[in-house]
């Protein structure tokens, strides 16, 4: 068997360190990647819809329609989970899943509420940390609603009437099964 000489050693850190060195890309070409991505991008894949403060009975389904360009693509209507994520809230979640592109504009209704109007969705470069190191990365971020622009990509539906429950009045609300 052949060891390895000190020398021979030497040259193959430098040869691993320059490998190393070449390999890694500045914040400038990471961010000027991240850019490029984001102007290519046309379309989302969806986003979440949340309802605070909606009972089954007051919210169990939802339409919605999307146009493209003057023609209605898709109109259809779905259940609603009725898991709650968040008691206290009342908080229930659903996830609109559908090719949308950025110029489209969607329509959401529910039960008793007006139509909200989605649109000017974009996408948004921001940092991406991780324990070891800093990257950038390309983000739906942002959408209008009824004419406001909404960060974070969600839209909600909040009932005017609730209130945050106190924890005594839980049964109240979701019986004794809940709880």
């Amino acid at each position: 068997m052949k060891t390895i000489s000190e020398t021979d050693m030497k040259r193959l850190a430098l040869i691993l360190m320059g490998i190393f060195l070449l390999s890694c890309e500045s914040d400038q070409e990471k961010l000027a990647k991240a850019e490029k991505d984001c102007a290519a991008k046309n379309k989302i894949d969806g986003f979440t819809i949340s309802f605070f403060g909606y009972f089954p009975k007051d919210a169990d389904s939802i339409h919605i329609k999307i146009k493209r360009g003057n023609q209605i693509i898709k109109s259809y209507t779905d259940k609603i989970p009725e898991t709650i994520s968040d008691s206290l809230r009342h908080l229930r979640n659903y996830s609109l899943k559908n090719n949308i592109l950025l110029t489209d504009t969607v329509f959401v209704s529910i039960k008793n509420e007006p139509v909200k109007k989605i649109y000017d969705f974009k996408y948004m470069v921001r940092a991406h940390y991780t324990m070891m190191n800093k990257n950038w990365g390309c983000d739906f971020y942002e959408l209008s609603i009824d004419g406001k622009k909404s960060t974070g990509a969600s839209v909600d539906f909040t009932n005017r009437n609730w209130k945050i429950l106190e924890r005594k009045s839980f049964k109240n609300y979701y019986g004794d099964n809940h709880f």
